[in-house]
């Protein structure tokens, strides 16, 4: 009889910065934004555990993420120009056979290759906005529907895929983050949905600066002992993504949404900042 691969497991425990329960939406007036490396008494000590070896396990419609592979080939991220023409069609691909949507589109990306809170926003040497690793857990949209009205109206989207909205009976908003460089600092982290409860979601009201009204959920974790059970994958490498739904009109799924999380890795403190791009996706279904 074969006998499985042995796996090196790399479980860590880490802090996650999550929120107050309040009961209520947290206002952009109270807002206040959580950086890694910086605790309150909401902070919890949990085990992340280590998905290498386990992927198979995780479905993005049940546990909200999956991990897959794309081929090795080098991709280039020299110029905004060049993403978009090379990376995009890619992604788009992946995520059609993944979810068999009728039509998927990617609307934007995200670099990030600074980690200091005071370096956000900084551009690169080629004058591009560049993102921090995010220190508190969230959703990057939400559920309620005068919001995802907002959100729809604030994706800069071309009117051929916008009328798709109309047109069809479902969609969804992913996140497709993978690594520049093999991950060593700073790795991301995503929580199985089927663990965290309806409770633990706290809706942030958000305004755009065109003054349309959103929101999106950031995480509390009412338990004392650990509920949530967060993976990450170690030794990442630059064609390994993680694919995790955002939102899903289809909220029967269990994995409708997908909490997530940059988190400390201990001992790699000093180590140079983590280099990532990430990929927002819009799904739609006849």
């Amino acid at each position: 009889m074969a006998t499985s691969p042995k796996r090196s497991s790399r479980d860590v425990v880490a802090d996650i910065n999550y929120f107050p329960a309040l009961g209520k939406p947290i206002e952009p007036s109270s807002w206040k934004r959580r950086f890694l490396g910086v605790s309150d008494e909401y902070t919890k000590a949990v085990t992340i555990r280590d998905v290498r070896g386990l992927e198979q396990n995780f479905e993005l419609d049940k546990n909200g993420f999956q991990f897959v592979q794309l081929p090795n080939k080098e991709r280039s991220t020299e110029n905004d120009a060049t993403i978009i023409r090379e990376y995009y069609p890619e992604i788009t691909e992946l995520v059609k056979n993944m979810t068999s949507a009728t039509t998927a589109h990617v609307f934007n990306h995200v670099l990030r290759q600074h980690s200091l809170p005071s370096e956000k926003g900084i551009p690169d040497a080629r004058g591009r906005w560049q993102d921090i690793p995010s220190g508190h857990p969230h959703v990057d949209y939400c559920g309620i529907s005068s919001l995802i009205e907002g959100t729809k109206k604030e994706i800069s989207l071309p009117p051929e895929i916008r009328t798709r909205y109309d047109t069809c009976s479902r969609f969804a908003y992913l996140g497709v983050w993978r690594p520049l460089k093999p991950l060593v600092k700073d790795p991301l982290t995503v929580a199985d949905a089927t663990t965290v409860p309806d409770e633990d979601y706290q809706l942030r009201a958000r305004v755009f600066k065109s003054g349309v009204k959103s929101g999106n959920y950031v995480m509390s974790h009412a338990k004392e002992e650990q509920q949530h059970d967060w993976y990450w994958m170690s030794d990442m490498q630059p064609n390994e993504v993680v694919v995790f739904k955002g939102y899903d009109t289809e909220q029967n799924l269990p994995g409708w949404r997908c909490p997530h999380t940059a988190f400390v890795l201990p001992g790699t403190e000093d180590l140079p900042p983590r280099e990532s791009i990430e990929m927002r996706v819009v799904c739609f279904w006849d």
